[in-house]
């Protein structure tokens, strides 16, 4: 097995070389590398490159660093609005966060202590013990009507994955298979309710099970089993929240980090490259890596445009929908209505859980996805959480007086990000999609959660900034 720190080294050995002589004949302003987005894969790459000698630059186009890591730090426990969980397999986050002293600890448990969430479904609330024998689960084989609606789904795809390893998802052997999830279920006999049940409502992935690939889903799986590599253990965290990490990283970098300058052209030819900035200022460097989504790289025009595969990879991968409403919790509601805190209902309140720092008063946090994502996006912010407050109290009377909305987050929203996190639909894997950003176009290298090869989330960005680093390393 290849050592991944052996080859790290290795690399550095030769970027030494290769960054002092290509210094040496270009002119000292000029940076090795530039590096869009200050995210985790963007962080992870500059750094690498900065530890193997290279001149590196970063530019931001928000306020702060972090990307879709962020913890609302004002608020009491910093509750995560993205890159929420990380896993006891996440092997890079973690020996990052060691390096640079950044403590991890188990994280507030979302569910009750057997992983349970209440279920809300067509105006009944229903305990998860109940489910199996409920009337609205609509499954009567034994392996898929005991588990409750949040997990149905999954469990059903993962019993007809053939995945063996984690980059199976891209092999040519099961390119054929890339199809929607709704088109292989439906072929085993499930019914329009079932699909509905299981990737329709919250839907962790995609808006339905129309719109999201099974090889993505099983990659899903497949990563799964990694990530939490310790059976058992307990989901981790950043003490103080997990932005602590990305701002380690921008803390450690030598070199330039500008935020607040958001990039709206790239130049780029065999000489090297140049990032215009909505200001107006032009930053060149001998190369680039660009961390950013394909949905804000939609935003920069690129000269000379990029390729076709490239260009409609930028244009048709879409990110899951993600409308986060946070209450502050006045008292424990709970405990007059018996119910656990955890809530799955099929209402515009999405999922209800407790979150933020175990040592700090809980926060309530109504996690909404999919088509109920679109439908709050279209209303004024203030209507949207009148919205979600209220099915709240109508599906719970005790949290009436009980509960304030203090924070709402779209990711869609936000122009720098444009969803959560990476969907693949039906074909587009087949298509080459995924693979798209796989090696340089020139002097441009690209990275970010959406061109990780094996892992996923926070994990997959270290990942793609390490591979983005490397290829870097090769042509300085």
């Amino acid at each position: 097995m290849i050592d991944r720190r052996q080859v790290m080294t290795g690399a550095a050995a030769l970027l030494a070389a290769g960054a002092a002589a290509s210094r040496a004949r270009a002119q000292a302003a000029i940076d090795d590398v530039l590096v869009l987005g200050a995210g985790l894969s963007g962080l992870n790459a500059a750094l690498l490159l900065e530890e193997a000698g290279a001149r590196v630059r970063v530019l931001e186009a928000r306020s702060r660093v972090g990307g879709r890591v962020h913890s609302l730090t004002d608020l009491p426990g910093s509750p995560e609005a993205g890159g929420s969980i990380v896993g006891s397999g996440y092997a890079r986050f973690l020996d990052r966060a060691q390096r640079l002293g950044v403590v991890v600890e188990p994280a507030r448990p979302r569910a009750d202590s057997a992983g349970a969430m209440g279920i809300s479904l067509l105006g009944q609330t229903i305990r998860a013990e109940a489910w199996a024998s409920h009337a609205a689960n609509p499954f009567s084989d034994p392996r898929l009507e005991a588990l409750p609606p949040y997990a149905v789904g999954a469990a059903a795809l993962r019993a007809l994955s053939p995945f063996q390893s984690l980059d199976d998802w891209r092999s040519p052997a099961f390119a054929g298979q890339d199809v929607s999830v709704a088109e292989l279920l439906l072929a085993k006999g499930w019914t329009p309710d079932q699909l509905r049940l299981g990737f329709g409502i919250n839907p962790g992935y995609g808006n339905s099970a129309h719109d999201l690939s099974v090889l993505m889903h099983w990659h899903i799986a497949e990563n799964l089993k990694v990530m939490t590599a310790q059976p058992g253990a307990a989901a981790l965290h950043v003490k103080g929240g997990n932005m602590g990490l990305p701002q380690a990283m921008a803390k450690a970098l030598k070199g330039p980090l500008q935020t607040g300058l958001p990039v709206v052209a790239v130049e780029h030819d065999a000489a090297g490259v140049v990032a215009i900035t909505a200001d107006g200022r032009r930053i060149a460097a001998r190369h680039l890596i660009c961390t950013l989504p394909a949905s804000a790289l939609r935003l920069i025009d690129f000269a000379p445009a990029l390729p076709p595969l490239q260009q409609r990879a930028v244009d048709s991968i879409e990110y899951n929908r993600t409308f986060l409403v946070y209450f502050e919790v006045q008292r424990p509601f709970w405990e007059a209505d018996g119910l656990p805190p955890a809530l799955w209902t099929d209402t515009l309140a999405g999922r209800l859980v407790l979150t933020g720092d175990p040592a700090a008063p809980p926060t309530l946090l109504a996690y909404v996805n999919g088509f109920a994502a679109d439908r709050l996006d279209r209303m004024e912010p203030a209507a949207a959480i009148a919205a979600v407050q209220a099915d709240i109290e109508r599906l719970r009377p005790s949290a009436r007086g009980a509960i304030r909305a203090v924070r709402h987050v779209s990711w869609q929203r936000d122009p720098f990000a444009g969803g959560a996190y990476v969907s693949w639909k039906p074909g587009q894997i087949r298509a080459g999609l995924a693979a798209a950003f796989d090696q340089p176009i020139g002097r441009i290298v690209f990275a970010g959660e959406h061109t990780a090869q094996l892992a996923r989330g926070m994990e997959g960005a270290l990942e793609s900034g390490e591979r983005a680093a490397l290829q870097v390393m090769e042509l300085l």
